[in-house]
């Protein structure tokens, strides 16, 4: 059974809902430390039932963390960096996965865990126009001005 959200785990979504950019777990702390949270394993312990939980994602190129969009979604997700802005995208990566499974399996590979990160320079920052997403979508994790979640 799925243990209950606790004050700790609200407070660093809080913070990270709150963030321009993603932030590291030590990011985290200093910010919640006005709040009496003073140990790092405690925001670890959120941080970990929060991803768990897909109220945030965990963005392994930078040890960093950002808070979902807000939309459920049941598949795996490849989030997109900007490394100019620090914008986040999140994007549907079932056919990705797909075939990163059928690659793997093949080979006699059991993956246990699948991230798909990317890092380059966002439309907005490139001035590129970029399709409309159909299924996907992102939020602005940078200051650079683009919508907060753009639902396609």
């Amino acid at each position: 059974m799925a243990r209950a959200r606790s004050n700790n785990d609200d407070a660093v979504l809080g913070v990270l809902q709150e963030a321009t950019t993603p932030l590291s777990a030590y990011q985290v702390l200093a910010a919640l430390r006005d709040q009496g949270i003073q140990s790092p394993p405690v925001v670890y312990r959120a941080l970990e039932r929060l991803e768990k939980a897909g109220n945030i994602h965990r963005i392994e190129q930078l040890n960093a963390y950002i808070a979902c969009c807000g939309l459920k979604h049941d598949e795996q997700m490849v989030l997109a960096v900007c490394t100019e802005c620090k914008r986040v995208e999140e994007w549907p990566a079932s056919a990705a996965i797909a075939l990163i499974d059928q690659v793997a399996a093949e080979r006699g590979f059991r993956a246990s865990h699948k991230v798909i990160e990317l890092r380059g320079t966002c439309a907005a920052c490139s001035g590129a126009v970029p399709a409309k997403p159909t299924d996907g979508h992102g939020h602005d994790h940078g200051a650079c001005g683009h919508d907060h979640c753009d639902h396609g």
